[in-house]
């Protein structure tokens, strides 16, 4: 019976530990007219070597045109050790103010290799929280 408990408690601390960047950080606003949305997250190249420079790509709508800024969280496994970041990477969109849709291109510079999956969500001037999206970026 206590070996269960073990079992279960060490199963519960593996989803968290996996679910990692959707626990930490706010949480996405509900759908509507000024939620900004942002779809097709890539980087291209995907595979890059440490200290490069990789372009990462994402479309983005938001009714109210105010995009402010994008947040990107770290997660992946570097060095043979599992991480995850609980600070993310911010990043100045103000650029895009004023466009309803578009693509945004955003420089990103990883110095430490490993395989990284990389959360994505933007927020706009009032504050509004996008979905997030992940997409894969491997460091050499």
């Amino acid at each position: 019976m206590n070996a269960r408990w073990v079992r279960a408690g060490v199963l519960w601390v593996l989803v968290l530990l996996s679910s990692g960047c959707a626990v930490w950080g706010p949480a996405s606003s509900s759908p509507g007219v000024d939620v900004p949305r942002i779809a097709n997250f890539r980087f291209e190249p995907d595979t890059i070597v440490a200290g490069e420079t990789t372009s990462m790509h994402f479309y983005f709508e938001v009714g109210s045109a105010d995009l402010e800024e994008g947040h990107l969280l770290d997660q992946g496994i570097a060095q043979f050790q599992f991480s995850t970041a609980l600070q993310s990477i911010t990043f100045d969109l103000r650029q895009y103010a004023g466009q309803v849709a578009g693509v945004a291109e955003v420089p990103v510079r990883l110095s430490t290799e490993g395989l990284r999956w990389l959360e994505l969500y933007v927020v706009n001037r009032k504050g509004n929280v996008s979905n997030r999206l992940r997409a894969p970026l491997t460091v050499r």
